[in-house]
């Protein structure tokens, strides 16, 4: 039986960034990395954006070029996944029976697209968007003149729309919300959002879902419950992901109701020779006193890291405000904080001009904030808000006041 030293279940970010961490603290030790697809560890954002839009070529989606893995002596074993886990006996079976040993283990497991169960869901041209074929797929079957239906009405349907029709594709955009981005975004940028799609030939529809999918081989038409039958090319959906924890549900490792794995603030599991960042990882936030789970790349980037570093022997705490990115058509949205639950906000600048920033409060407590192309000396300020968790009542007045300093609050 094989065995290493480290070993890391996982080929996103999270994995690869815990082999640099590793080795920032271990240079000598075995380091072994299982990824399910054929492909080194790479990053997920630009398969909705430049990759999709073919503006970047696969170097700018892979983590690093294949002679850095060389370089930090890791073992990419590529094309199988994890099927079973034995943390008492410190063993990894995979998919073919075959069994791994090692002394520390991350799992970086990510998670697998939601393929939406209506008929039809298995016609060619119907695509999930979550790996590097995925997007090549999605982009070979869409251009001047095809028709797509996109479904979800969150970031990653919204990006999908938004490439899509870049490329000259006819789209339709179908969610059960009643808007879009409704459970992160106030309500006049949803309907700021509705006129900057419509102006770039998108149909958003509200309120409405798809009752199935007809073809011979390839879809062609898709069914609405509002009784429209549309003429496709393709179909997307973009409808969240389902967490790849399956494997070790039976291990004794503690797993959550919706898959995720809590963890310390060392990214250490139930077992102390196990540890878990990305997707899957449910921390604890010092900030809110809540536990967190947060499916986007810049949480995956720094757990992975720290992970890798506490493996090896050192003992850090992961404490960063969550941050992501967007970018619909021109607006480029950043986002910092816990946008999960809100019940009001306050805004500073116009929506008007392209440039505003957003402040999410929970309970009459700063939680987040979302911007869109503000001055750089905001930036900071942003950064660190969430973790200070202002009232309403002081800082609300300010907040709105574009001559008022944020970098006094902070």
């Amino acid at each position: 039986m094989k065995g290493y030293t480290y070993l890391i279940i996982g080929g996103g970010i999270a994995g690869g960034k815990a082999c640099e961490g590793i080795r920032e603290v271990d240079q000598e030790s075995s380091i072994a990395l299982i990824t399910k697809e054929g492909h080194r560890p790479y990053q997920r954002p630009p398969l909705s954006k430049g990759y999709l839009k073919n503006e970047v070529d696969l170097d700018h989606v892979y983590l690093h070029p294949s002679e850095k893995y060389q370089e930090l002596n890791v073992n990419l074993i590529k094309g199988t996944e994890a099927a079973g886990l034995s943390p008492e006996d410190h063993i990894v079976t995979l998919e073919d029976g075959e069994e791994i040993g090692y002394e520390k283990l991350l799992l970086a497991t990510g998670g697998s697209a939601i393929r939406l169960p209506i008929w039809g869901n298995e016609l060619e041209n119907v695509f999930t968007l979550r790996s590097i074929e995925d997007s090549q797929n999605i982009q070979e079957a869409a251009g001047v003149n095809k028709r797509a239906l996109v479904m979800g009405g969150s970031f990653i349907g919204a990006e999908v729309s938004a490439t899509l029709s870049q490329l000259g594709t006819q789209v339709i955009e179908i969610f059960p919300e009643s808007r879009l981005l409704e459970h992160v975004v106030p309500e006049e940028l949803s309907e700021h959002l509705y006129d900057l799609f419509s102006e770039n030939n998108v149909r958003l529809l509200p309120d409405t879902l798809s009752e199935g999918l007809e073809g011979e081989t390839s879809v062609q038409r898709a069914i609405l419950n509002n009784g429209e039958r549309l003429d496709v090319d393709l179909v997307v959906m973009g409808v969240g992901i389902k967490l790849n924890t399956d494997f070790a549900k039976d291990s004794g490792l503690e797993i959550r109701q919706d898959g995720s794995i809590p963890v310390n603030q060392r990214l250490q599991t139930n077992q102390p020779d196990i540890f878990a960042a990305g997707d899957i990882t449910a921390w604890p936030d010092p900030h809110s006193d809540q536990r967190l789970q947060v499916e986007h790349w810049d949480v995956a980037r720094r757990q992975g890291r720290i992970a890798g570093r506490n493996m090896a022997g050192k003992d850090q705490s992961y404490t960063a405000v969550p941050y992501f990115f967007s970018d619909l058509y021109d607006l480029s949205f950043e986002v910092w904080g816990d946008l999960t639950s809100w019940d009001q906000t306050v805004r500073r600048g116009s929506i008007k001009t392209g440039s505003f920033a957003y402040f999410y409060f929970a309970e009459g407590q700063l939680k987040g904030v979302l911007a869109v192309d503000r001055p750089d000396e905001e930036r900071e300020a942003f950064k660190n808000l969430p973790e200070l968790q202002p009232t309403f009542a002081d800082v609300a007045d300010k907040l709105q006041d574009e001559s008022f300093n944020l970098s006094e609050m902070v």
